[in-house]
C-alpha cells in the first residue's frame, strides 16, 4: 500500500483522535479492518499480574463478539506467548504457533475458544500484534478474518505501516485512561495528570505546562526553557523530539517510530518521552498554533537496553532495529544477512539507513554509539556535556 493512501492517512489520524476521544476506539478498528481484509479488531492492554483489562476497544458485530468477550477470550492459549511478540511486527498465525512451540497448531485447535466460538462463527486468526510490553502489563491487537478470506500478505504489510502509529496512541491513551473517567476536557485531564505534559509550537515554543511539567521545568534537570522554547537536557533526546513534533506537524503519516519512548537521560532507567501530534485534532489544542504535546512518563522499573534507547532516539523501524543490534554486535555484513535471512544487497541498504539515521559513519561508528547509550548502573543525572 503506498504512503500516499488517503485509507492509511485517515486511519493514522482517526488513532491520533483516539487518545483524547477514546468513543473513536472502535472506528478506528474498524478502519484497520478494512485495510487487512479482517470483519473483527480487538484491542486490548492487559495487567500481566492481576491478570485485569486495563483499557480494551472491539470493532465487529456485537452479538458475535459477546461470547467471546464474556467466555472465550479467557481460553486463548495464546496469553502467555505475549511479552515474546516483538514490538510493531504483526505475526500471521502460523508465526504466532511457531513462537508458542512446535505444537502451537494442535494447541490453539483444541481450544474452547478455536473450538466452541471461531470454528462455528468460521473465523480464522488474522494478525497479532504487540503494541506495548512492559513487566506489569501488555498491549495487542488481534484481527480476525472469515475462514473462506484469510489475511494476505498486503494485509500484513498495512498493519506494518499502522503499527508504530497504534503503539503512540496506545501508550499515550494508557497514561491517563483512568483520569479520563474522571473529565470531559483535555486541559482537565492533563492538568489532573501526574505525568508532566507539554504543549508546544512546531518550532519548540513552549505554549503549556500542566502543574507536573512546570515543576519539572523549574527543576531544570531533565527539560528546561531556552528563549521560550522547550530543550532537553540530554542533546540526542532533544534532536529526536525537535525532529518528531516537525515531522508530526508536517505529516503523520511519516512519524512512523519517531518520537515514541525517547529516553530523557542516559542512564538505565529513564524517565521517557512521548510525542503527540496535534494539528488535526482542535479539540485538544490548548493554544494557537500547538502541533504536539509531549508525555514524560517517570522512570520504570524496566531497564532500557541500548538497542531500544537508539530506536527511539532515531526512530529505526523494527527491521532496522534489528539490523543495528546485528552490526553492533559484530557481525559482518554476510553474517547479518544469514541471521536475517535477506540478502546482503537487503543488508547493505539498511545499513545505509541506519547509519544516516543515527549519524554514524560505518559498523564502528554504530558500535561506539551502542556503548554510549549503555551507561554504567546508578548513572541518574543527565549528560550535559
Amino acid at each position: 500500500m503506498a504512503m500516499g493512501d488517503t485509507r492509511l492517512f485517515d486511519t493514522i489520524g482517526t488513532l491520533y483522535d483516539c487518545v483524547t476521544e477514546s468513543d473513536l476506539w472502535s472506528d478506528a478498528l474498524g478502519r484497520i479492518s478494512e485495510l487487512t481484509d479482517s470483519v473483527i479488531a480487538m484491542l486490548a492492554v492487559m495487567d500481566m499480574s492481576k491478570k485485569t483489562t486495563r483499557f480494551s476497544a472491539v470493532h465487529g458485530d456485537p452479538v458475535v463478539l459477546e461470547p467471546l468477550i464474556t467466555t472465550y477470550a479467557a481460553h486463548v492459549p495464546f496469553f502467555p506467548i505475549l511479552p515474546k511478540f516483538e514490538i510493531d511486527v504483526p505475526l500471521d498465525f502460523d508465526e504466532m504457533c511457531a513462537l508458542y512451540g512446535p505444537d502451537g497448531h494442535e494447541v490453539w485447535h483444541a481450544s474452547r475458544t478455536y473450538t466452541e466460538w471461531m470454528r462455528p462463527n468460521r473465523f480464522r486468526t488474522g494478525f497479532n500484534l504487540a503494541v506495548m510490553k512492559r513487566d506489569d502489563c501488555v498491549g495487542a491487537l488481534t484481527t480476525i478474518t472469515r475462514d473462506d478470506a484469510p489475511s494476505t500478505p498486503a494485509g500484513q504489510a498495512s498493519l506494518s505501516q499502522l503499527a508504530p502509529h497504534i503503539r503512540r496512541a496506545v501508550t499515550i491513551t494508557d497514561l491517563f485512561e483512568a483520569e479520563r473517567r474522571k473529565a470531559a476536557l483535555f486541559q482537565e485531564v492533563i492538568d489532573n495528570l501526574v505525568h508532566p505534559v507539554l504543549i508546544v509550537a512546531s518550532d519548540m515554543r513552549l505554549l503549556y505546562a500542566n502543574p507536573a511539567a512546570e515543576t519539572l521545568l523549574r527543576d531544570e534537570a531533565l527539560v528546561r526553557q531556552s528563549e521560550g522554547r522547550l530543550a532537553m537536557a540530554y542533546p540526542p533526546a532533544q534532536s529526536s523530539v525537535v525532529h518528531a513534533v516537525a515531522l508530526g506537524h508536517r505529516d503523520e503519516v511519516l512519524l512512523g517510530a519517531v518520537g515514541i519512548g525517547v529516553p530523557l537521560v542516559r542512564t538505565e532507567r529513564p524517565s521517557i518521552v512521548h510525542v503527540l501530534p496535534l494539528a488535526r485534532r482542535p479539540a485538544a489544542r490548548l493554544a494557537p498554533k500547538a502541533a504536539a504535546a509531549i508525555f514524560i512518563a517517570a522512570p520504570g522499573t524496566n531497564p532500557i537496553p541500548a538497542i531500544e534507547a537508539i530506536a527511539a532516539l532515531f526512530g529505526l523501524t523494527a527491521a532496522e532495529k534489528r539490523i543495528a543490534a546485528l552490526a553492533a554486535d559484530g557481525l559482518t555484513r554476510s553474517e547479518i544477512a544469514e541471521a536475517s535471512g535477506v540478502s546482503d544487497h537487503t543488508v547493505k541498504s539498511q545499513l545505509r539507513v541506519v547509519y544516516d539515521k543515527t549519524g554514524t559513519r560505518d559498523q564502528r561508528q554504530l558500535q561506539l554509539l551502542m556503548r554510549d547509550l549503555t551507561p554504567p548502573l546508578g548513572t541518574a543525572r543527565p549528560d550535559k556535556s
